[in-house]
């Protein structure tokens, strides 16, 4: 091995000796540079190669033509330009083709050669190892994908491109991004021959029996295998979309709506297509006695189309009675309002519609009732409208009985206009939503605090005594306000007693210390009852407790206590954390100015 490393690097000579010629490196650093060959080339020849040695080596070959290049037009040295990157870029393509032979099942060595050759312009060297590629990863059709697109977009070559797309189809017959690809090749070729048709006013497209053109026919068979093979609405739909982006593709359209129509009439997905094309102003097929008529005639005006949108939506959620199809029809009504123009009454008048529908046929989604919700307080308020609101936020609550916007619209709403009503319901909501219900709590605290702020304890005890994570939740915001509307000394009675109640709650503790912290006469024995509970508590398995009250000590306390607290933590905490926080706490002791400059 090294015999054959050591002619290696000799071979190298010559280049690096030609880069320091022409004063494209100084000595040292083609010393470095064929330091560094040496040892990769040493990594490669191993008995155990891996891929990395050789992904390594490739990138370096790479950072080092890239050097050689900024460096050519820093100095603006052109001497033995090709020559030099010729040498690097051959080697790199022999270090992509040992290890394509060596670990011929990565895929990603294969594309990573492709995009080289690409980036090298070594075109030739990528038709032959698209073969040797398809021998070894046939079964992949992302490979087929490859090879097809290669041939199509860098040599131009319709003919053997549709061969590899054919071939991969065989392997594969139900691959997406083949048909997809060949599906997409045919209505490219069927463009182009129209465009030459059109070009030359003697000739004449050739058509079939159906009066399809030819290369639309191609097309259409593609469609038809991929159809018969691939049974998902989604997918067919996709291909008559791709449709829209080429021109004179009329009849192809009709083709495939008209057998959508008959083949997925029960799928929601196809009536919100065939509503949006109506809206889109495409001409299409009646749609059939199984779903509903529609008139085929070009629409012209935009109230037309909508009209026509909505009439298919209107027969698709009758048939259709699913969440999911009442959802597609109201998302395709809330885009059209959205789009600022012309109509806004009456696109507002439709959706409007559409959703006190889907609101009485109990299949609103939690996010239109949102949106309706976000209507009415927009528009002007009256008696009518208001009642309206009520009953769609009680209806929607009890719809969506697990929904926390939901609910919470509906308390702000009553708390607004009908407090006592609002008094009532609460229970029944926190007890819908269990330990969900927080944002319900603080909502209800703070109209407390700003309404009758000598029942906001009543609320707080009542919080406190709910759900346990949100009385864990709730407990810093408790001492902040006792401390704030009454005094430090409740605020520490009622910390003696909450620290003790499960769950236990480091932020707790932590609030407490924080507004212990803020008082004019800081009194230590109480910080440190806290920093000690916090650390009976929690001192197992967290590292910061004993570390903030190390820094405590440090920074308010007496330094002394801090080697007993060292030695308290190392005790009590697990074992697998111990080394973090003697880690931690060596660098405080090694720095202790550093707290000086912390809060």
């Amino acid at each position: 091995m090294a015999e054959f490393v050591e002619k290696r690097c000799e071979d190298m000579i010559p280049e690096l000796e030609q880069m320091e010629r022409i004063k494209l490196f100084d000595r040292n650093e083609i010393r470095g540079i064929a330091k560094k060959l040496k040892e990769y080339e040493y990594k490669i020849q191993r008995i155990s190669k891996t891929k990395e040695d050789y992904l390594r080596y490739i990138q370096y070959e790479m950072d080092l033509l890239k050097l050689v290049k900024q460096r050519r037009d820093k100095f603006g040295i052109n001497q033995k330009k090709s020559d030099i990157d010729l040498i690097i870029t051959n080697k790199m393509n022999r270090l992509y083709m040992d290890a394509i032979y060596k670990f011929q099942d990565d895929i990603r060595f294969w594309i990573a050669y492709i995009k080289f050759c690409k980036h090298v312009h070594f075109h030739n060297n990528v038709s032959h190892i698209l073969g040797r590629m398809l021998q070894v990863h046939q079964d992949k059709p992302k490979c087929w994908h490859i090879a097809a697109r290669w041939e199509l977009e860098e040599n131009k070559n319709k003919h053997t491109a549709r061969q590899f797309f054919l071939r991969g189809l065989h392997i594969h017959p139900t691959s997406q991004l083949l048909f997809t690809d060949a599906f997409k090749l045919e209505l490219e070729d069927a463009s182009s021959t129209d465009q030459k048709n059109e070009g030359n006013s003697d000739s004449t497209s050739v058509s079939t029996d159906d009066d399809m053109p030819i290369g639309l026919k191609r097309a259409y068979i593609i469609y038809q295998q991929a159809s018969k093979r691939i049974k998902d609405v989604k997918f067919i739909i996709e291909l008559l979309n791709i449709t829209k982006e080429y021109s004179n593709t009329e009849k192809l359209q009709n083709k495939i709506v008209s057998d959508i129509i008959q083949e997925y009439a029960h799928e929601p997905l196809m009536w919100d297509t065939m509503a949006r094309r109506e809206l889109e102003g495409l001409v299409q097929p009646s749609l059939s006695d199984a779903t509903v008529k529609v008139d085929n005639t070009e629409q012209t005006s935009l109230r037309d189309r909508i009209t026509s949108c909505n009439k298919v939506y209107q027969t698709a959620v009758k048939k259709i009675k699913t969440e999911e199809m009442w959802s597609l029809y109201i998302e395709c009504l809330i885009e059209l309002n959205q789009k600022a123009g012309t109509l806004p009454n009456f696109k507002r008048k439709l959706l409007k519609t559409a959703l006190m529908q889907a609101h009485q046929a109990k299949k609103l989604k939690e996010k239109y009732y949102l949106y309706w919700i976000n209507m009415f307080n927009v528009d002007k308020k009256d008696e009518e409208a208001d009642k309206k609101l009520k009953e769609i936020l009680c209806v929607a609550t009890e719809t969506v009985p697990n929904s926390v916007s939901l609910w919470h619209a509906r308390l702000r709403y009553l708390l607004v206009s009908d407090e006592e009503e609002a008094e009532k319901l609460f229970p029944k909501a926190i007890q819908a939503l269990g330990e969900k219900s927080l944002p319900l709590w603080k909502m209800r605290i703070l109209h407390t605090q700003a309404i009758c702020p000598e029942k906001t304890e009543e609320i707080f005890q009542a919080a406190l005594q709910g759900h346990s994570s949100i009385a864990q939740e709730l407990k810093p915001t408790y001492m902040e306000w006792l401390v704030l509307t009454k005094s430090i000394q409740a605020a520490r009675k009622i910390y003696d007693s909450l620290c003790l109640q499960p769950p236990f709650c480091l932020e707790l503790h932590k609030k407490m210390i924080e507004l212990e912290l803020m008082q004019p006469n800081i009194l230590l024995k109480n910080i440190r009852k806290c920093y000690d509970m916090s650390t009976l508590q929690f001192g197992r398995n967290n590292t910061s407790v004993w570390i903030n009250y190390i820094t405590f000590e440090m920074k308010h306390g007496d330094p002394k206590k801090v080697g007993e607290i060292h030695v308290r933590a190392v005790k009590t905490l697990e074992p697998a954390l111990t080394d973090s926080f003697i880690t931690e706490y060596s660098l405080i002791k090694a720095n202790p100015n550093s707290l000086l400059t912390t809060t």
